[in-house]
């Protein structure tokens, strides 16, 4: 059977961190295990100038320094309040009219379905959809855990959202029940092995029958690794902790020279996350909504480290309502609640390790039945 060849482009932008890029990673990796299909990952700055690049990196950059701006910002998209709605689609429109290069490179690529997965990205492609410089259909794949007004949009065909409360916001953001379907975030589904816990505990450096924490999520600084390895200490149930600090070489500097009750192993970038958090019994993250994911698909109980702005409070207060997670107040909390998670574990509810699969699979199906 001759299947004819489909191109699909999942887009995104780099200007607000990696996750958006890994989740489209993730989908293009579904997509080509069909036969006769194309999938890229596009980065709408990879071919900016770099004036634009940090341009656009500094503008969200600035938000996040006035205070409350940020926030409240977000609770209004949250809300879906109509001014705020107005001047997303307006800044958007903004930002694609500086964005030749990356309307350039889709023109020419000619897709024949494109893929969203970030909010900005999604208003990019409805400006030029709306002034007919771009056919292919617009789907967008959520990466939140909440659904909110950002990511609203008439020229998107269809939502993939996280889990089923996130239906019920769309739909009050306007969105007809009809264009969701409930998929679970993409993320990297590694191949499957026979290897025990044991084993790929002792494969890693650690100790294969003790007992293991993992703290991450503190890249570009924001995990206080210090902090919760000493509340850590002051209780005794015994266990090794493993910090994986990113690219933030001043907390991997000062772990390396810290001493602690507990078996202590630090780890700076990692490429391997998923074995880290598949050796660990408890993970202690941040909110974002691609780790959160993997930590869910893996069924690992997890601990939310002191959820401070607005989005990052909304994605944690829904994981503790499906029963995938919960919150740490401050660093006592924090440890307290691993604690109490070691002594009585609570594997995390709703995850789905094949949402990439998922969204892949409606993609194909639907075009090959245009």
């Amino acid at each position: 059977m001759n299947l004819k060849p489909l191109k699909v482009m999942v887009v995104h932008t780099s200007a607000t961190g990696a996750g958006h890029r890994m989740a489209a990673q993730s989908l293009v990796e579904a997509l080509e295990q069909h036969p006769n299909v194309e999938a890229e990952s596009f980065d709408t700055l990879s071919v900016s100038s770099p004036k634009v690049r940090e341009a656009q990196k500094s503008a969200i950059g600035s938000m996040g320094k006035i205070p409350g701006l940020a926030e409240w910002a977000y609770e209004a998209a949250v809300r879906g309040n109509p001014l705020v709605g107005l001047a997303q689609v307006a800044l958007m429109a903004l930002k694609a009219n500086l964005s030749p290069e990356a309307l350039a490179h889709i023109q020419e690529a000619q897709p024949d379905l494109i893929v969203s997965t970030q909010a900005e990205a999604s208003h990019m492609l409805a400006h030029w959809k709306r002034g007919g410089k771009v056919e292919a259909p617009v789907w967008s794949v959520l990466t939140d855990h909440v659904a909110d007004d950002r990511w609203v949009s008439s020229k998107v065909d269809r939502y993939f959202v996280a889990n089923e409360p996130m239906v019920d916001e769309l739909e009050r953001l306007g969105v007809d029940r009809a264009q969701v379907r409930v998929s679970g975030i993409p993320i990297h589904n590694p191949v499957p092995t026979s290897e025990t816990t044991a084993q790929l505990r002792e494969r890693l450096g650690l100790r294969p029958n003790v007992a293991t924490v993992l703290i991450t999520g503190g890249g570009l600084g924001g995990q206080p690794f210090e902090l919760l390895v000493e509340e850590m200490g002051k209780l005794p149930y015994p266990k090794q902790i493993v910090c994986i600090t990113g690219s933030n070489a001043e907390a991997r500097a000062k772990l390396e020279e810290m001493s602690s009750p507990h078996l202590l192993h630090v780890e700076g970038k990692v490429s391997n996350m998923h074995e880290w958090m598949r050796a660990s019994d408890v993970v202690v993250t941040k909110a974002g909504g691609l780790s959160t994911s993997e930590i869910q698909a893996l069924g690992k109980p997890m601990v939310i480290h002191r959820p401070i702005s607005g989005l990052a409070v909304h994605n944690s207060q829904r994981l503790v309502e499906i029963g995938s997670a919960r919150i740490g107040r401050d660093v006592t909390d924090t440890a307290g609640q691993t604690e109490a998670l070691l002594s009585d574990p609570r594997p995390a509810t709703g995850g789905r390790p094949q949402a990439a699969r998922e969204v892949a699979e409606e993609i194909v199906g639907f075009l090959r039945n245009c």
